[in-house]
């Protein structure tokens, strides 16, 4: 495998994003690519920062703070729901307050 740095660029919500200078291995042999753990969550925080200024822009959401932390509540509104209908167990040494 030999180590390149390239661009990534894929269409997002009808946009064109592109992150610059990721790295990956790529085998000359048979074509192959591997994209290391690390890039790949880079470029899925890339892809999300952009998809949330697509939606600001498009007018979906008017604040990404505002938006980002509705999101979160709403996650864990319906974690605890699942708490309670018995879908997710309790751990032996879970922290009380989760759970309360």
């Amino acid at each position: 495998m030999k180590r390149i740095v390239t661009p990534f660029r894929r269409p997002v919500k009808g946009e064109m994003l592109e992150v610059k200078d990721i790295e990956i291995y790529f085998c000359p042999s048979c074509g192959a690519l591997l994209i290391p753990h690390e890039t790949a969550k880079f470029i899925g925080r890339k892809t999300g920062e952009r998809l949330l200024e697509v939606a600001k822009e498009r007018g979906r959401i008017s604040d990404i703070k505002a938006h980002l932390k509705e999101m979160v509540e709403k996650r864990m509104k319906a974690f605890e729901q699942e708490i309670r209908e018995g879908k997710i167990k309790k751990k032996p040494d879970a922290p009380l307050k989760v759970f309360t």
